[in-house]
């Protein structure tokens, strides 16, 4: 634990945030802060996850997440992405990049056949979503409003939203997806 409390540290003095201005934002006592930094004591997940977004940072960053340290791949080559989910209505799903627990965001390439629809129904779940067409057309349907979308438009939405999908394009549509938090 020692890496986490060396990580708030400098954050914290990076940013000029003092213990006890952090305590106050996080819920802990400076004490406890101070031991944390000195590697003294181990934050439950909730207060580490407090400390992150207090510090505008990630859990990720400060538990030594690889990827600034370059144990993590980070380049996904077109051939070396991995198909994720083949459904029956003609939607092919396939990761970005590789996945991580630490990270915040999924991104995805969607390609998706001639009428192909995400389900008869709306469906909703936490988090956000960004779509981005690359190739061909679109139609989003959010609660009781519909957008067509072609290539180079894009959506920016609330998943709590009910919302489906279906493709527009005579030929495949391709879209970028970009869902918060990740869930694959």
């Amino acid at each position: 634990m020692m890496n986490i409390g060396v990580s708030v540290k400098r954050l914290r003095e990076e940013q000029g945030i003092t213990l006890r201005d952090l305590s106050k934002d996080v819920g802990v006592s400076p004490s406890f802060l101070s031991q944390l930094e000195g590697g003294k004591a181990s934050p439950s997940l909730a207060t580490l996850k407090a400390i992150a977004d207090a510090l505008q940072t990630t859990v990720g960053n400060l538990i030594g997440d690889s990827t600034a340290q370059g144990g993590e791949k980070l380049v996904t080559t077109e051939d070396e992405r991995k198909a994720f989910k083949q459904s029956g209505d003609g939607i092919q799903m396939y990761l970005l990049s590789e996945p991580n627990p630490y990270k915040q965001m999924q991104p995805l390439l969607f390609k998706l056949g001639h009428n192909a629809v995400s389900g008869e129904n709306s469906y909703v779940h936490y988090g956000q979503e960004f779509v981005l067409i690359l190739k061909g057309a679109l139609e989003i349907s959010l609660a009781d409003k519909t957008y067509y979308l072609k290539k180079g438009d894009s959506i920016y939405f609330n998943s709590s939203t009910p919302h489906s999908f279906k493709n527009l394009h005579k030929g495949e549509t391709e879209a970028l997806w970009v869902v918060t938090p990740p869930s694959f």
